[in-house]
Order: structure tokens, then C-alpha cells, then sequence
């Protein structure tokens, strides 16, 4: 088995416009869910919101970008995929 040596990981960031991009949502939408407490809030560094690709698919996941009628909690989603 390789060893996993952490400094060997690099994970790939994207920001609110390309998250949006993905998602078919605007940067303006994903803003305005967050402030109003539907989706939980980004990584954010000195240049504003950073997303991982792993933020992006639980966004996903909660319904982000595919227009349902309520979007699933965060909590519900990561317990279904246990």
C-alpha cells in the first residue's frame, strides 16, 4: 500500500464564479443562500469564497442548481451517504 504522506495531497479550489458555473446557478444566487442560511458557508481566503470540489457536489446534492421545491439540509445529505 503507498504511503499516504498528507503533503502529497493537493486539492483543487475553484471560486464563487466557477462553483456557480458548475452548479448553472449565478454567483449572486449562491451568495443569497448562504446569507439567508440554506447552504452552508465556503472556505473563503483573502480573495473572497473558495470552494473544493467536494463543496461543490454537496451542493449539488442539496438540490443547488436543480430548481426543487426545498433544498435538503447539508446534515441530511452527508448522513445519507454513510
Amino acid at each position: 500500500m503507498p504511503d499516504m504522506d498528507s503533503s502529497n495531497v493537493t486539492t483543487t479550489f475553484c471560486r464563487i464564479a466557477e462553483a456557480s458555473r458548475q452548479l448553472g446557478v449565478s454567483p449572486e444566487h449562491l451568495r443569497t443562500l448562504e446569507r439567508n442560511g440554506r447552504i452552508p458557508p465556503p472556505r473563503r481566503d483573502l480573495n473572497g469564497r473558495v470552494y473544493t470540489p467536494f463543496d461543490v457536489t454537496l451542493l449539488r446534492s442539496m438540490g443547488v442548481g436543480s430548481r426543487p421545491r426545498k433544498l435538503k439540509r447539508a446534515e441530511e445529505v452527508l448522513q445519507a451517504a454513510r
